[in-house]
This record gives C-alpha cells, sequence and structure tokens, in this order.
C-alpha cells in the first residue's frame, strides 16, 4: 500500500514519510498500535501521525477499511 502510495507521489523508495493511519477495526488498530515500530521500518516512516495535506487513499485490507495518509518528511534545514 504504502509503496504504490509512493509511487503515485513519486517518491523515491527510501525517501522518509510520515504515515496517518485511521482502520475502522478497534481490534485491527489495536493491533496496528501495538506494532508501529516495525510498520514505521517497513515503509520507511519517521513517524506514525496526522498528515494534514498528504496523498490521503482508503483500502479495504481483508474486509478492514483502513485509510491511509502519506507526506514526506520535509527536508530539514541546516545553517552555514
Amino acid at each position: 500500500m504504502a509503496a504504490e502510495m509512493r509511487k503515485e507521489l513519486e517518491l523515491d523508495i527510501e525517501a522518509r514519510i510520515v504515515v496517518d493511519l485511521s482502520i475502522a477495526d478497534d481490534r485491527v488498530d489495536s493491533l496496528v498500535r501495538e506494532h508501529e515500530n516495525l510498520i514505521k521500518e517497513e515503509v520507511r516512516a519517521d513517524e506514525l501521525g496526522t498528515v494534514e495535506d498528504g496523498h490521503r487513499k482508503t483500502w479495504d485490507v481483508e474486509g478492514t477499511e483502513m485509510e491511509i495518509a502519506i507526506a514526506p518528511v520535509a527536508p530539514t534545514q541546516t545553517s552555514n
């Protein structure tokens, strides 16, 4: 899912992102939250948090509706 969304945004596979998840099933949401670190590692996300103006899509995952939004992490500026 995240890989397809990266492609739609023309993001490099290694680009760091923020992922926002909204899961209709409380049990599945709880399981996802238990494995946040693994999910962040797998999708190369710096955080699971709120995405205001990202790419948003609704998915049906084995009968559970999930809304996923991704946005690239803003590059940090370095001062010279």
